[in-house]
């Protein structure tokens, strides 16, 4: 059964909602940054409970995402399965990463890329609540 136009249009949107926010601290954190150091990579930190509620909303609890990639890998304590999902729009995406262990153990992560002006940026969400940015020139 395909998925429904405005579901999907409605999992974007908040993609699109939560892109923009994270844009703006992105820009404002570029204003401290040296152009040179992007060529290598910045590290950075953000916190903030609009972000918290929003990255909760858009990301985490954003139920449709598309599969874009599954791997069987074995290992000596038995069989994974890793998937990645997202959404995606043209500057802003969404990823969850899920591993599957053979022993039943299962692990989730989530990491948001904003791209704009030719740098790229990785936002991920730290266990304390924050978030830890990863500028690079493109």
């Amino acid at each position: 059964m395909p998925i429904e136009e405005s579901y999907r249009e409605q999992a974007l949107g908040k993609v699109q909602r939560l892109g923009k926010v994270l844009e703006e601290e992105l820009q404002n954190l570029l204003k401290e940054v040296e152009e040179e150091d992007l060529d290598f990579g910045v590290s950075a930190s953000l916190s903030g409970g609009l972000l918290s509620s929003l990255w909760k909303e858009c990301v985490e609890d954003n139920n449709y995402m598309e599969v874009s990639f599954v791997e069987v890998m074995e290992h000596h304590d038995g069989a994974y399965l890793k998937a990645t999902f997202r959404n995606s729009t043209q500057n802003y995406t969404a990823e969850r990463y899920v591993s599957v262990r053979s022993s039943g153990r299962v692990e989730i992560s989530y990491a948001f890329f904003v791209e704009r002006d030719g740098v790229v940026g990785r936002v991920e969400r730290e266990p304390d609540g924050g978030f830890k940015v990863f500028l690079k020139a493109k």
